[in-house]
Protein backbone atom coordinates (compact mmCIF):
# COMPACT_ATOMS: atom_id res chain seq x y z
CA UNK A 1 0.00 0.00 0.00
CA UNK A 2 1.20 3.56 -0.94
CA UNK A 3 0.32 6.97 0.38
CA UNK A 4 -0.90 9.50 -1.81
CA UNK A 5 -1.96 13.03 -2.39
CA UNK A 6 -5.03 14.16 -4.42
CA UNK A 7 -6.56 17.35 -5.38
CA UNK A 8 -9.95 17.92 -6.38
CA UNK A 9 -11.09 20.58 -8.72
CA UNK A 10 -14.83 21.44 -8.61
CA UNK A 11 -17.35 23.59 -10.40
CA UNK A 12 -17.81 26.07 -7.76
CA UNK A 13 -13.83 27.11 -8.58
CA UNK A 14 -12.37 25.70 -5.18
CA UNK A 15 -10.04 22.80 -4.60
CA UNK A 16 -9.81 20.38 -2.08
CA UNK A 17 -7.17 18.34 -1.16
CA UNK A 18 -6.46 15.27 0.83
CA UNK A 19 -4.88 12.07 1.78
CA UNK A 20 -6.13 8.31 0.08
CA UNK A 21 -4.45 4.89 0.07
CA UNK A 22 -4.04 2.88 -2.84
CA UNK A 23 -1.63 0.27 -4.81
CA UNK A 24 -1.02 2.54 -7.68
CA UNK A 25 -2.26 6.45 -8.42
CA UNK A 26 -4.72 5.23 -10.07
CA UNK A 27 -6.51 3.11 -7.20
CA UNK A 28 -6.21 6.52 -5.72
CA UNK A 29 -8.22 8.33 -7.97
CA UNK A 30 -10.92 6.06 -7.77
CA UNK A 31 -10.54 5.40 -4.06
CA UNK A 32 -11.16 9.83 -3.67
CA UNK A 33 -13.91 9.72 -6.00
CA UNK A 34 -15.89 7.10 -3.95
CA UNK A 35 -14.94 9.51 -0.81
CA UNK A 36 -15.98 12.36 -3.00
CA UNK A 37 -19.38 10.15 -3.37
CA UNK A 38 -19.94 9.41 0.01
CA UNK A 39 -19.66 13.24 1.07
CA UNK A 40 -22.52 13.75 -1.25
CA UNK A 41 -19.80 16.24 -3.53
CA UNK A 42 -21.26 15.96 -7.35
CA UNK A 43 -19.76 18.94 -8.63
CA UNK A 44 -15.88 18.02 -8.54
CA UNK A 45 -14.42 18.26 -12.09
CA UNK A 46 -11.40 17.19 -11.74
CA UNK A 47 -9.31 14.20 -9.82
CA UNK A 48 -5.62 14.33 -9.82
CA UNK A 49 -2.89 12.69 -8.00
CA UNK A 50 -0.33 15.26 -6.69
CA UNK A 51 2.00 12.80 -5.60
CA UNK A 52 3.11 10.15 -3.25
CA UNK A 53 3.67 10.73 0.61
CA UNK A 54 5.52 8.59 3.29
CA UNK A 55 2.34 8.93 5.38
CA UNK A 56 -1.59 9.69 6.30
CA UNK A 57 -0.48 12.32 7.85
CA UNK A 58 1.63 15.17 5.67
Amino acid sequence: MAFFKVKVSRECNTTRTFNVVGNRPQEAIQAAALQLRDEGVADAVAIAVVGQISSLRE
